[in-house]
């Protein structure tokens, strides 16, 4: 399937180069609190793991959802910062350890089942939902789902029935060197509006006022290597691997160290992996030939909403495995759309969504930026 990226970019953003825009300012205490180097789904604590509080099918509480096992809660808070609970007093885990409920007044808006489909044309809806096409999804870009998400940080119970996530394939040795010698490090990203951090709560002009996962990324190298990082970000809302190919020459002006190239979303929906095959080694060839020294990332997406047409779920490993086998000399895999489909073992698609069809949150930026860093240790 085709359609209008253009026309899409303007339903999810303003048509945006990053490059000269304003970025949210990241304090060392603020990237010690985000722990980016403690990726969710293996460190000992989650930090601050996101979930709305969704109606229960029983009639219950609302509840949240935890990616893994709970062994203790340690904080919970909204993730607009309004609130913050005693786990000892406001909450109640379940014994499944999967989940929570908070016992205290709500520290946000509950989201009804009955909000996630709307009659046509109804205020924060999208059309297209599968199978139905006179029922549209809720789709609420900004800061509607940051308003309703909660925050849970809490030490992770160990067990055999934890999978292992493989989040990275290959290695990046030219620019590991050149981070540990504290040298400047020119970073180049070609990307959709994922990359260029919609709905993240600095774009929604929300607190905590976080940005996008390339800041976080750029910020966390900074901090750690005490390295200069210049970054150039060409991502576009709405865009193809096509346009990352008909921009390149401009994303190389600034002859990049490492490039970041992060499509797929607006991809799947034409489910045809070797034409996203074709264009990215078209875009991969183009950098390579202009800058034979750079390093590459490529970043597979977060999984979008599994009923909406344009993101078909069983889409997303594929072209996944399309970015794996460029893996080699100079190419790297940041595989996030292993990490959110793990993630989504045991929660709902919208815990971790900024708008409710393909967006990251906050904490979504977060693995984003934990993944690829994963390719850069300290």
């Amino acid at each position: 399937m085709s359609y209008d990226v253009f026309r899409i970019a303007r339903l999810f953003g303003l048509l945006l180069l990053v490059t000269g825009r304003a970025f949210a300012m990241i304090t060392g205490d603020e990237l010690e609190a985000m722990h980016l180097r403690a990726p969710a789904w293996q460190s000992d604590v989650v930090y601050w793991e996101s979930s709305v509080l969704l109606d229960a099918d029983d009639g219950g509480p609302p509840r949240a959802r935890l990616a893994r096992k709970v062994a203790e809660i340690l904080a919970v808070r909204a993730a607009n910062r309004t609130q913050e609970f005693d786990p000892a007093k406001d909450l109640k885990v379940e014994a499944s350890g999967l989940g929570l409920t908070l016992q205290a007044p709500q520290p946000a808006p509950i989201v009804r089942k009955s909000e996630l489909y709307k009659e046509p044309n109804a205020p924060q809806s999208y059309r297209h939902r599968v199978g139905d096409e006179n029922q549209w999804l809720l789709y609420a870009p900004g800061r509607w789902f940051h308003d309703r998400n909660i925050e849970i940080t809490y030490r992770a119970a160990r067990g055999q029935d934890e999978p292992q996530v493989v989040s990275i394939h290959g290695e990046l040795p030219k620019t590991r060197k050149k981070l540990a010698a504290g040298e400047p490090l020119k970073l180049g990203v070609s990307g959709d509006s994922i990359s260029t951090g919609l709905d993240a709560s600095h774009t929604a002009s929300a607190a905590p006022d976080q940005g996008g996962y390339v800041e976080l990324l750029a910020a966390q190298l900074e901090h750690d290597f005490a390295s200069k990082v210049q970054v150039t970000n060409r991502s576009v809302a709405g865009w193809s691997v096509a346009n990352g190919v008909e921009d390149a020459h401009k994303l190389l002006e600034s002859e990049p160290d490492l490039v970041i190239i992060a499509y797929g979303m607006n991809d799947v929906g034409r489910r045809d992996p070797q034409w996203f095959h074709d264009r990215l080694q078209e875009l991969i060839q183009k950098i390579q030939n202009r800058c034979p020294d750079a390093e590459l990332i490529l970043v597979s997406p977060m999984l979008g909403n599994a009923e909406w047409i344009h993101t078909p779920p069983e889409m997303f490993p594929k072209y996944r495995d399309v970015m794996q086998s460029f893996v080699g000399p100079r190419v790297a895999l940041a595989d996030v759309t292993e990490v959110w489909t793990w993630m989504n073992r045991h929660k709902h698609f919208l815990d971790l969504t900024g708008n409710g069809l393909n967006h990251p949150n906050d904490f979504g930026h977060r693995l984003y930026a934990q993944c690829i860093l994963q390719l850069l240790p300290r």
